[in-house]
């Protein structure tokens, strides 16, 4: 086990193409796997900025953010690393304008 990762850990870390879901319980190392491919994918080529991690929680995001810190260090570009909710508002703020109002429906 490299980084203290079981063998089906590991080969989601080593995972270099497309997109990777993570599912398993509380406590089985979810936040530790997703860290370390970013970290990963980054050093192998992968522009931070192409990276979008998402999870539940605040905590979470935020621990993740601090760990590829600590494994990349100081980089002025990033990964986007938020919860399913922070995104998905940033992504309605950044295109609010493209929404059809007539199909919204009021409740």
């Amino acid at each position: 086990m490299a980084n203290g990762l079981n063998p089906a850990q590991q080969d989601a870390v080593n995972t270099l193409r497309g997109p990777l879901l993570v599912l398993a319980g509380a406590g089985s190392g979810k936040t530790r796997v997703v860290t370390f491919r970013v970290a990963n994918l980054i050093r192998h080529g992968t522009k931070p900025g192409r990276i979008l991690a998402v999870t539940f929680t605040n905590k979470a995001a935020a621990e993740m953010q601090e760990r590829i810190g600590g494994l990349l260090g100081k980089q002025s570009d990033r990964p986007q690393i938020s919860t399913f909710h922070s995104h998905c508002v940033r992504v309605l703020r950044r295109h609010i304008k493209r929404l059809d109002t007539r199909t919204i429906r009021h409740l």
